[in-house]
């Protein structure tokens, strides 16, 4: 492998001090427009590209930032970064994405390998696996800006972004009661996570505005993939009263539900109707088409993308608990669309 070029190299080239070059390439003042411009030339002829580690120990920025997420695949949080992006495009900064796939250690070693590449800051959706924050404790404790968005905890005090869980379940619960649902299956994932309990409120509340009763019989928790949701609702749905609706925390879990349901020979809507919770790609291509909660994703990166500016640019709210919820639209298709 060739090595890189230096700007000891230009110097060389060009018989100047490799002050001069960094000066030149700097376009500091005190350097001629000739000199720069013999700089330019030689630095493009000897594919010379500036070292990021170097500069951002120089200058204490590396005009890059780092966005953590659970699943690179997901449509929801690739909409998200593409919001992260138009604002840290606009402003010079590279993004930089990681996954943890929902894994705990890869998240510390995310956000570890972050901090040693010295990113001027950090957007993070904790794992579902995530129930221990050292790693995230260490962002701060470096001074890093940091944001979190979707996936929070009320144990860390730093600037969120967040959709309205509770109202956007509520709205989701009242929908199935208004197409004719009387007993509704809440399936839900690990019980440290923040957003479950969140929507799990929103649930409840609108079971009993409706006055609906609150069963903990229909009332399940699994890991969130489509395998254990599929096998949770499969055990819902070979009670002997089993549930005639099902909500699910997310898409994953409500299309389990959707096969589950098929696989016995029942019929959605008209037997079991179905919602959802982030609007997936694939909820869309689903047979039927799954209802689920649009939680503007795009709008989520963008709002949190500007609090992390706010920080780096050293506007007041550094470290603050500020939070932004971003209403959820809810998303009628078949699942759910019973005449």
């Amino acid at each position: 492998m060739k090595k890189a070029a230096t700007i000891k190299d230009i110097a060389k080239a060009l018989s100047v001090s490799i002050s001069t070059v960094s000066r030149a390439l700097q376009d500091k003042p005190e350097i001629s427009e000739d000199t720069k411009k013999l700089v330019r030339e030689m630095a493009k002829k000897l594919k010379y590209r500036p070292n990021s580690m170097a500069v951002a120990l120089k200058t204490q920025k590396s005009y890059s930032i780092g966005v953590v997420v659970p699943q690179i695949v997901s449509a929801f949080y690739a909409s998200v970064v593409k919001g992260i992006e138009q604002v840290a495009n606009d402003l010079g900064y590279q993004v930089f994405v990681s996954s943890s796939n929902e894994d705990m250690k890869k998240e510390q070693n995310n956000v570890n390998g972050f901090l040693d590449h010295r990113v001027d800051g950090l957007i993070v959706s904790l794992s579902k696996a995530t129930d221990s924050f050292d790693h995230i404790n260490l962002i701060e404790d470096n001074e890093v800006p940091l944001v979190l968005f979707d996936r929070t905890s009320k144990e860390i005090n730093v600037p969120k972004v967040v959709a309205n869980d509770a109202d956007a379940a509520y709205m989701a619960v009242t929908h199935l009661i208004s197409k004719g649902a009387k007993r509704i299956a809440l399936i839900t994932g690990p019980e440290h996570m923040l957003i479950g309990r969140n929507r799990y409120r929103g649930y409840k509340a609108a079971l009993e505005n409706n006055k609906l009763a609150v069963d903990d019989e229909i009332i399940v928790r699994c890991n969130l993939s489509v395998e254990d949701a599929r096998y949770e609702s499969e055990k819902l749905l070979a009670l002997d009263n089993p549930p005639d609706a099902i909500f699910g925390i997310n898409d994953e879990v409500a299309i389990g539900a959707l096969f589950a349901i098929k696989e016995i020979g029942l019929k959605v809507p008209d037997d079991v109707m179905v919602v959802g919770f982030s609007n997936s790609n694939r909820s869309r291509y689903m047979e039927p088409s799954l209802t689920t909660m649009d939680q503007n994703p795009e709008k989520i990166g963008v709002l949190a993308a500007k609090l992390l500016f706010e920080q780096i640019n050293g506007k007041p709210g550094f470290g603050a608990t500020k939070e932004i919820i971003v209403p959820s639209t809810l998303i009628i298709r078949t699942s759910s669309n019973r005449q």
